[in-house]
Protein backbone atom coordinates (compact mmCIF):
# COMPACT_ATOMS: atom_id res chain seq x y z
CA UNK A 1 0.00 0.00 0.00
CA UNK A 2 2.46 2.30 0.85
CA UNK A 3 4.61 1.72 -2.47
CA UNK A 4 1.48 2.77 -4.05
CA UNK A 5 1.02 5.75 -2.43
CA UNK A 6 4.97 6.96 -3.26
CA UNK A 7 4.25 5.58 -6.76
CA UNK A 8 0.97 8.03 -7.46
CA UNK A 9 2.51 11.19 -5.04
CA UNK A 10 5.68 10.57 -7.45
CA UNK A 11 3.42 10.90 -10.36
CA UNK A 12 1.77 14.13 -9.01
CA UNK A 13 5.24 15.44 -8.40
CA UNK A 14 5.71 14.80 -12.23
CA UNK A 15 2.96 16.37 -13.20
CA UNK A 16 3.87 19.43 -11.11
CA UNK A 17 7.27 20.15 -12.10
CA UNK A 18 6.27 19.36 -15.81
CA UNK A 19 5.14 23.10 -16.47
CA UNK A 20 8.16 24.25 -14.31
CA UNK A 21 10.67 23.15 -16.65
CA UNK A 22 9.29 25.54 -19.26
CA UNK A 23 8.83 27.86 -16.49
CA UNK A 24 -2.34 33.01 -0.40
CA UNK A 25 -4.15 32.76 1.01
CA UNK A 26 -3.63 35.95 2.77
CA UNK A 27 -4.54 39.50 1.87
CA UNK A 28 -2.30 41.18 -1.17
CA UNK A 29 1.44 42.88 0.28
CA UNK A 30 0.92 46.43 0.24
CA UNK A 31 3.87 47.67 -1.98
CA UNK A 32 5.64 50.85 -3.27
CA UNK A 33 5.00 50.30 -6.80
CA UNK A 34 2.46 52.22 -8.83
CA UNK A 35 -0.61 50.48 -9.63
CA UNK A 36 -0.44 51.46 -13.15
CA UNK A 37 2.72 48.76 -13.50
CA UNK A 38 -0.51 45.68 -13.33
CA UNK A 39 -3.31 44.51 -14.64
CA UNK A 40 -6.39 44.64 -12.70
CA UNK A 41 -6.62 41.87 -10.42
CA UNK A 42 -9.02 39.05 -12.29
CA UNK A 43 -9.72 35.55 -11.74
CA UNK A 44 -7.97 32.94 -13.18
CA UNK A 45 -10.29 29.98 -13.36
CA UNK A 46 -7.70 27.87 -15.10
CA UNK A 47 -5.66 28.20 -12.15
CA UNK A 48 -7.89 28.93 -9.10
CA UNK A 49 -6.35 32.01 -8.04
CA UNK A 50 -7.03 35.93 -8.44
CA UNK A 51 -3.63 37.35 -10.74
CA UNK A 52 -2.04 40.26 -11.15
CA UNK A 53 0.24 40.03 -14.05
CA UNK A 54 2.45 42.74 -14.88
CA UNK A 55 1.31 45.11 -17.58
CA UNK A 56 2.98 44.23 -20.92
CA UNK A 57 4.08 40.56 -19.89
CA UNK A 58 3.14 37.54 -22.43
CA UNK A 59 0.73 35.17 -21.50
CA UNK A 60 1.80 31.58 -22.48
CA UNK A 61 0.00 28.87 -23.64
CA UNK A 62 -1.81 27.34 -20.52
CA UNK A 63 -0.10 23.82 -19.72
CA UNK A 64 -1.94 21.32 -18.17
CA UNK A 65 -2.46 17.59 -17.40
CA UNK A 66 -4.86 15.69 -15.58
CA UNK A 67 -3.29 17.03 -12.15
CA UNK A 68 -2.36 20.23 -12.83
CA UNK A 69 -2.66 23.40 -14.87
CA UNK A 70 0.09 25.99 -15.24
CA UNK A 71 -0.12 29.54 -16.38
CA UNK A 72 2.87 31.82 -17.06
CA UNK A 73 3.51 35.54 -18.36
CA UNK A 74 6.67 36.52 -19.29
CA UNK A 75 8.47 39.98 -19.60
CA UNK A 76 9.37 41.36 -22.29
CA UNK A 77 13.12 40.62 -22.46
CA UNK A 78 11.63 36.69 -22.14
CA UNK A 79 14.47 36.32 -19.09
CA UNK A 80 11.78 37.03 -16.74
CA UNK A 81 8.83 35.12 -15.57
CA UNK A 82 5.75 35.08 -13.30
CA UNK A 83 3.63 31.81 -12.99
CA UNK A 84 0.67 30.08 -11.26
CA UNK A 85 0.77 25.75 -10.81
CA UNK A 86 -2.10 24.90 -9.93
CA UNK A 87 -2.17 21.18 -8.53
CA UNK A 88 -4.07 18.40 -7.19
CA UNK A 89 -2.50 15.53 -4.48
CA UNK A 90 -3.21 12.14 -4.48
CA UNK A 91 -4.17 12.42 -1.04
CA UNK A 92 -3.70 15.50 1.90
CA UNK A 93 0.30 15.98 2.30
CA UNK A 94 2.70 18.77 3.55
CA UNK A 95 4.04 21.62 2.41
CA UNK A 96 7.35 19.61 3.22
CA UNK A 97 6.67 16.95 1.17
CA UNK A 98 5.71 18.94 -2.14
CA UNK A 99 8.38 21.30 -1.81
CA UNK A 100 10.56 17.74 -2.01
CA UNK A 101 8.81 16.26 -4.70
CA UNK A 102 9.50 19.80 -6.71
CA UNK A 103 12.87 19.72 -6.23
CA UNK A 104 13.15 16.04 -7.31
CA UNK A 105 11.17 16.85 -10.24
CA UNK A 106 13.18 19.69 -11.09
CA UNK A 107 16.81 18.04 -11.01
CA UNK A 108 14.79 15.37 -13.73
CA UNK A 109 13.95 17.96 -16.22
CA UNK A 110 16.66 20.35 -15.67
CA UNK A 111 19.40 18.00 -14.38
CA UNK A 112 20.42 20.12 -11.08
CA UNK A 113 18.10 21.03 -8.20
CA UNK A 114 19.27 23.00 -5.59
CA UNK A 115 17.31 24.41 -2.76
CA UNK A 116 19.00 27.96 -1.84
CA UNK A 117 16.73 29.02 1.15
CA UNK A 118 13.29 28.03 3.04
CA UNK A 119 10.93 29.66 5.26
CA UNK A 120 7.11 29.09 6.42
CA UNK A 121 5.70 32.61 6.40
CA UNK A 122 3.00 32.43 8.78
CA UNK A 123 0.87 35.53 7.57
CA UNK A 124 0.77 33.59 3.94
CA UNK A 125 0.08 30.24 5.44
CA UNK A 126 2.55 29.45 3.05
CA UNK A 127 6.12 28.04 2.05
CA UNK A 128 8.57 30.54 0.64
CA UNK A 129 11.38 29.02 -0.69
CA UNK A 130 14.11 29.90 -3.57
CA UNK A 131 15.74 26.48 -5.92
CA UNK A 132 17.83 26.90 -8.93
CA UNK A 133 17.41 24.31 -11.28
CA UNK A 134 20.16 23.41 -13.96
CA UNK A 135 18.23 26.66 -16.08
CA UNK A 136 15.95 28.66 -13.81
CA UNK A 137 15.97 30.17 -10.60
CA UNK A 138 12.77 30.22 -9.10
CA UNK A 139 11.22 32.22 -6.14
CA UNK A 140 7.89 30.10 -4.65
CA UNK A 141 4.93 30.84 -2.65
CA UNK A 142 4.05 27.61 -1.67
CA UNK A 143 0.58 27.01 -0.77
CA UNK A 144 -0.99 23.50 0.28
CA UNK A 145 -5.01 22.93 1.12
CA UNK A 146 -5.67 19.56 1.69
CA UNK A 147 -5.85 17.56 -1.66
CA UNK A 148 -4.48 20.56 -3.66
CA UNK A 149 -1.81 23.34 -3.72
CA UNK A 150 -0.49 26.15 -5.72
CA UNK A 151 2.90 27.26 -6.83
CA UNK A 152 3.14 30.80 -7.67
CA UNK A 153 6.45 31.74 -8.17
CA UNK A 154 8.81 34.46 -9.70
CA UNK A 155 11.29 32.68 -12.22
CA UNK A 156 14.91 33.62 -14.08
CA UNK A 157 17.34 32.37 -16.40
CA UNK A 158 20.37 31.21 -14.04
CA UNK A 159 22.47 32.46 -17.45
CA UNK A 160 21.52 35.45 -18.13
CA UNK A 161 21.40 39.17 -15.79
CA UNK A 162 19.11 39.54 -13.96
CA UNK A 163 16.72 42.54 -14.75
CA UNK A 164 16.24 43.98 -11.33
CA UNK A 165 13.20 45.88 -12.46
CA UNK A 166 11.69 42.64 -14.15
CA UNK A 167 12.06 40.61 -10.75
CA UNK A 168 10.70 42.71 -8.38
CA UNK A 169 7.68 42.90 -10.71
CA UNK A 170 7.41 39.30 -10.59
CA UNK A 171 7.87 38.72 -7.08
CA UNK A 172 4.79 41.68 -6.44
CA UNK A 173 2.77 39.72 -8.85
CA UNK A 174 3.68 36.85 -7.22
CA UNK A 175 3.00 37.88 -3.53
CA UNK A 176 -0.21 39.59 -4.47
CA UNK A 177 -1.88 36.45 -5.89
CA UNK A 178 -4.76 35.07 -3.91
CA UNK A 179 -5.13 31.13 -4.28
CA UNK A 180 -7.84 28.37 -3.72
CA UNK A 181 -11.06 29.07 -1.08
CA UNK A 182 -9.91 32.70 -0.37
CA UNK A 183 -9.98 33.78 -4.49
CA UNK A 184 -13.37 31.55 -4.46
CA UNK A 185 -14.53 34.16 -1.57
CA UNK A 186 -13.34 37.55 -3.06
Amino acid sequence: MASGRTFHLSVFLAFLAVGCASSRRATPVATTQPSTQFSSIALNRDVDAFVEPPLGWTPQPLKSSSRHTHQIWLAPSGNTAYGVIHFSLPFPVGHDLVLWGFLREMKRTQGESILVSKEWDKNLEALRFVADGGVYRVRVNLFVDGWRGWAVYAGTLRDLEISREELELAEIARDHTIVGSKAANR
